[in-house]
């Protein structure tokens, strides 16, 4: 029989610019394409973790997460990832920070992305701008690419699948104005262990989310030996997931082996739920 095990990871990581995203593309082993593509995008060999860079502002956020989600064929249980540096004056200069809370000039009322439960790390308002803002006074974290991000992403999947990461890298004792290209890299390479703790969180959610939507393995082989119409996959489907809970993988394909068309398929394993429906009166 062929192999039909899909891939269960699947993460999908949103970055402005190189200097956040090179030590990500490092840890994960990312090479970029060949091809041409609209934005720079980074895949490793398993194709588990894409990324793609692209650039500063909200307009070039929603585009590139749309672009990526495209090019990727992401899935429904993908985790999408914003990771970036942020100002505050609430926080500790280089702290990573988790976003729960998103606002802007434009819209009126803020949204709420769902954050990683039982972490240590810190949560905090993330106030999305158009333009560098230097008065820190009156949010707790500033950017320029989340709440579109945000926007994009939370219409491809479940917003528990969506993270917002910020590292504090101004503020009003570290001038935005003396931000580097090595102290983005370096603010963000001191928070790897972090990172990564977050990451695996998103990982086991998007593999957990994959096994529940997967089909029952025993479904790829049988409809590679019978055809089944749409309507038949359905039901297919549908018995096996109800037959798996009592019935294992060599005892369903005893049972099948002698059929000659799908709807005899179907027909023996209607008859082996029936068979085994627990009688409630008995006990």
């Amino acid at each position: 029989m062929k192999n039909f095990k899909k891939k269960k990871i699947s993460i999908r990581w949103v970055v402005a610019l190189k200097e956040e995203a090179q030590i990500i593309i490092d840890q994960f082993r990312l090479k970029t394409f060949n091809e041409k593509t609209i934005y720079p995008i980074f895949k490793n060999e398993e194709e588990t973790h894409w990324l793609i860079i692209s650039g500063i502002g909200r307009s070039n956020a929603a585009a590139s997460t749309a672009y990526l989600y495209s090019f990727s064929k992401a899935s429904k249980h993908t985790s999408w990832i914003n990771l970036g540096i942020a100002g505050s004056d609430k926080g500790n200069y280089g702290d990573l920070c988790l976003v729960d809370k998103i606002s802007t000039y434009q819209e009126k009322k803020a949204t709420y992305p769902s954050t990683m439960p039982k972490t240590t790390l810190p949560k905090m308002n993330l106030f999305t701008s158009d333009i560098p803002i230097s008065d820190y006074s009156t949010h707790e974290l500033i950017d320029m690419e989340g709440s579109a991000f945000f926007d994009i992403a939370s219409k491809l999947v479940s917003k528990e699948f969506i993270c917002l990461m910020k590292v504090i890298s101004d503020g009003p004792q570290n001038d935005i104005k003396e931000i580097t290209k090595s102290k983005i890299s370096n603010l963000i390479k001191k928070n790897l262990s972090n990172i990564i703790y977050v990451i695996s969180y998103y990982e086991r959610l998007s593999e957990e989310e994959s096994q529940i939507a997967e089909k029952p393995e025993l479904f790829y082989e049988i409809t590679s030996k019978w055809h089944f119409t749409v309507t038949q996959s359905y039901k297919l489907e549908t018995l096996l997931r109800r037959i798996e809970v009592f019935c294992n993988k060599r005892d369903l394909e005893d049972k099948i082996k002698s059929c000659e068309s799908s709807n005899s398929v179907i027909n023996v394993l209607n008859s082996k739920i029936k068979k085994n429906i627990v009688n409630w009166s008995k006990f």
